[in-house]
C-alpha cells in the first residue's frame, strides 16, 4: 500500500497542495453506511409493485429521523480519534519508501473501468 505524505523539507506542507482527498475511497464506517442506505432503497424499489410490501426498517439501515424527515446517517463513531497519537501512523510505515512492490501490486489489481458508480 503506498503511504501518501510531504516530502522533508523546510516547508513540509507545501508539497500536499496536489492532492485531492475528495478522490480517497471512505473508511469503512462510512462505506457500511452507504451500503445499507444502498440496500434499503433498492428493497423499497424491489417491492413497489406489491400492495403491504415489506421493507427494512430505515433507522437500522443507514438513515435517521429528524423532524420526520430522514436524512442520512454519514457513519458510526467518532468523528476524530480521541487522542494525535491515534491519528499518527507508525515511524516504520512512514519511512519506507518501497515503491516498487506497491506500483508492481497495484498494477495487477487494476480496475477494468467498465462499471460506473454514480452518487445517491
Amino acid at each position: 500500500m503506498k503511504v501518501y505524505k510531504p516530502k522533508k523539507g523546510k516547508k513540509p506542507m507545501e508539497n500536499v497542495k496536489g492532492i485531492d482527498f475528495s478522490l480517497l475511497p471512505p473508511c469503512s464506517s462510512v462505506l457500511m453506511q452507504q451500503i445499507m442506505r444502498a440496500n434499503c432503497i433498492c428493497s423499497i424499489w424491489n417491492h413497489a409493485n406489491e400492495k403491504k410490501p415489506s421493507i427494512f426498517n430505515p433507522e437500522k439501515n443507514g438513515w435517521i429521523l429528524r423532524d420526520n424527515k430522514f436524512t442520512p446517517n454519514w457513519f458510526i463513531g467518532e468523528l476524530t480519534p480521541p487522542t494525535l497519537q491515534d491519528m499518527l501512523a507508525p515511524e516504520e510505515v512512514i519511512d519506507s519508501e518501497d515503491d516498487e512492490d506497491t506500483t508492481s501490486h497495484c498494477e495487477e489489481n487494476e480496475f477494468d473501468g467498465d462499471s460506473t458508480f454514480e452518487d445517491e
